[in-house]
């Protein structure tokens, strides 16, 4: 169990990037609530496509006759599905929803380019 469960941290972590990332690139064009929406529909093909196949590839150790291969394929196979089909297109979109740009916290929020000019003052030295 402990195999698959790291099989699926990892898993789950790179589609996380890849929908954060691709979020990111919609709330620099506009604003936060209709990127959201837009991140999983423009890369859900390619999420759902690469689901199906780590699930395909996952599920064939389930055909041999050991049962070690059966215990580790069986739950990673339906984890992955699971991950894909609900975590990509649910867990993640709700709560980038409801907390906003936060939601990338360790991001900066995009700021556009604008010239700004800062005027510094010097303190008298007391003394």
């Amino acid at each position: 169990m402990l195999v698959g469960f790291l099989f699926l941290v990892a898993l789950g972590a790179d589609y996380n990037i890849f929908l954060i990332s691709r979020i990111r690139e919609e709330s620099e064009h506009r604003a936060h609530e209709s990127a959201v929406p837009t991140g999983p529909t423009a890369t859900g093909g390619v999420i759902t496509g690469a689901g199906a196949v780590l699930a395909a590839t996952f599920a064939t150790p389930t055909t041999a006759p050991q049962v070690a291969f059966i215990q580790i394929g069986t739950p990673v196979a339906l984890g992955v599905l699971i991950d894909t089909f609900q975590v990509r297109s649910i867990l993640v979109p709700a709560p980038a929803l409801d907390t906003g740009r936060t939601f990338r916290w360790p991001g900066r929020p995009h700021v556009p380019n604008t010239p700004t000019t800062t005027t510094r003052t010097k303190v008298p030295a007391s003394g």
